[in-house]
């Protein structure tokens, strides 16, 4: 098993029409944002108007999770559904989407060779969790609270990234009660 922590202070922010949006993860690595020249990626992001308007993402995937807030997402001529914190969307990037309601959010964007899975994760002080793993890549998103994996320590903000080659388990021990956001990216 292979874990790799990427510190939240090596991410970079961009500013976007109605917030911010933090890069965690792109790949490849030196893959772009701005031109959707990637594969996947994971962000955060913040919603700072009333309401606004998604960028068009076509070709892409969209799984959205609020993590604090709340979010009327509106896909013109599909559905509206209605965010509280830990809920998400999945949803195609070309779709004309609006929102209403001011958030911070976590993302992940995916090209049509990969899917992706997201799971809301909350551990209390002195408790431990073990997560499977299989071939596919895993990510966690520390949001908050304070954790041990694999005798690292890892707190707020930080991404950890693991690879496997087979079917192998990690355990999660919660030193500060707080939630994981738990991302699978296969490749298909």
């Amino acid at each position: 098993m292979k874990l790799i922590i990427h510190p939240l202070n090596s991410s970079k922010t961009i500013s976007w029409a109605s917030g911010t949006s933090t890069e965690l993860f792109v790949c490849p690595p030196d893959g772009d944002f701005q031109t959707r020249a990637f594969d996947y990626r994971i962000s955060t992001a913040t919603v700072e108007a009333e309401e606004t308007h998604f960028s068009d993402f076509t070709g892409l995937t969209r799984i959205l999770l609020i993590l604090k807030g709340k979010l009327t997402l509106i896909h013109a001529g599909r559905y509206s559904k209605e965010l509280d914190t830990f809920d998400q969307d999945r949803f195609d990037g070309s779709w004309n989407t609006s929102s209403k309601g001011k958030v911070q959010d976590f993302n992940v964007m995916f090209n049509e060779n990969y899917d992706a899975s997201v799971v809301h994760l909350f551990l209390q002080t002195n408790k431990s969790l073990e997560i499977a793993l299989d071939e596919s890549k895993t990510f966690l998103f520390i949001f908050n609270g304070k954790f041990e994996i694999n005798d690292q320590l890892v707190s707020a903000g930080d991404l950890i990234e693991i690879e496997t080659n087979g079917s192998e388990r990690t355990d999660v021990y919660c030193i500060e009660s707080g939630n994981i956001i738990k991302t699978v990216i296969e490749r298909i």
